[in-house]
């Protein structure tokens, strides 16, 4: 029986929240959205790397957040 608490797949891969499917920890570390290092990256904590958050833009290169560019239509 497995340890549910482990969130690391068999493989090596981890899940990306911003495409929904496992990816191999290289392609997370070319992600504008991931921040960590492998290392932290293969620990599967998505709030240790990841700053996706589906339906809004964390990457917002400086624009103030009442900006237009961020009002919803």
């Amino acid at each position: 029986m497995t340890d549910q608490t482990d969130k690391r797949p068999p493989d090596g891969r981890i899940f990306c929240r911003r495409l929904e499917r496992e990816l191999p920890i290289g392609e997370h570390s070319a992600c504008p959205y991931c921040f960590g290092k492998r290392a932290e990256i293969a620990q599967g904590d998505h709030d240790e790397f990841c700053d996706y958050k589906k339906g809004e833009d964390p990457i917002n290169f400086g624009f103030p957040a009442d900006s237009s560019r961020n009002q919803s239509d």
